[in-house]
């Protein structure tokens, strides 16, 4: 029976290692590339009420795995906007998110919708050119809400893909400019910074804090399997804390997605 042993271990590695393969090959992987012209506006109470505007390049790498009943996608996202207002006031508004979608076929929606989840992690960072104190100014927010995709494959073979999907962000919590930024001395010398950056934090809680985007592409299917695409994005987020800030934006982009 003991020299049964590593046949037996052999088989079963085997059979594993079979399993972990099919596995790899039900899970289609897919890599996103675009770049594209930005048009954007925020606005930040605290400081002023006025909005700045402008138009910058956004750059976004993505990750996807999709299978027969659930897909999950990643995309990483960064932008640096130089901003004005109507007196020509300069702010320098840098942006970074990791952006993630878990959708799911059910038996209950037509073929051509998915439903689930999604989840942002985004920190948005201002800088402005004639402010003295607390600057830069930054928010971080990291919510959770629900998601919805329409998607539509069409031509003689199915080459054309069409996708259309949403996110609303209603729970989380959020990080804002405060005191542990920038504090004055008196500040730190009466408590903590620990107990300075706990006040900082707030819940995210729906209709007081809000994040919701959506996303619509237009693909064509390449011999190789890859795809070539257009798109527009859209986002909207207005946070609420112990001041008000909202920034807004849209973005037309060039894609390349690599199957790995």
């Amino acid at each position: 029976m003991a020299r049964n042993n590593p046949i037996r271990l052999s088989l079963i590695s085997l059979l594993l290692l079979f399993q972990l393969g099919s596995l790899a090959r039900e899970n289609q992987r897919t890599l996103y590339l675009n770049t594209g012209t930005q048009n954007s506006w925020e606005r930040d109470y605290a400081y002023s009420p006025l909005v700045y505007k402008g138009l910058s390049l956004g750059f976004t790498m993505g990750y996807a795995s999709s299978g027969n009943k659930k897909t999950d996608e990643l995309y990483l996202s960064y932008s640096r906007l130089p901003l004005q207002n109507s007196f020509n006031a300069q702010m320098t508004g840098t942006h970074a998110s990791i952006l993630t979608y878990s959708l799911y076929k059910t038996a209950w929606l037509p073929e051509e919708l998915t439903i689930g989840w999604s989840n942002n992690n985004a920190v948005s960072v201002r800088n402005f050119e004639d402010a003295q104190n607390f600057n830069p100014r930054f928010d971080f927010h990291t919510s959770f809400g629900p998601a919805l995709r329409y998607q539509l494959f069409f031509g003689k073979q199915e080459q054309w893909r069409f996708s259309t999907q949403a996110h609303w962000q209603v729970t989380g919590f959020l990080f804002s400019a405060s005191y542990v930024t920038s504090p004055p001395d008196p500040f730190l010398h009466a408590q903590s910074a620990f107990k300075a950056f706990w006040q900082s934090i707030r819940f995210f809680q729906p209709f007081q804090q809000n994040d919701l985007g959506m996303l619509s592409q237009l693909f064509y299917r390449l011999e190789n399997g890859n795809e070539l695409g257009v798109g527009y994005r859209f986002h909207y987020t207005s946070l609420e804390h112990a001041h008000r800030s909202q920034r807004s934006g849209g973005n037309y982009f060039f894609q390349l997605n690599f199957k790995i």
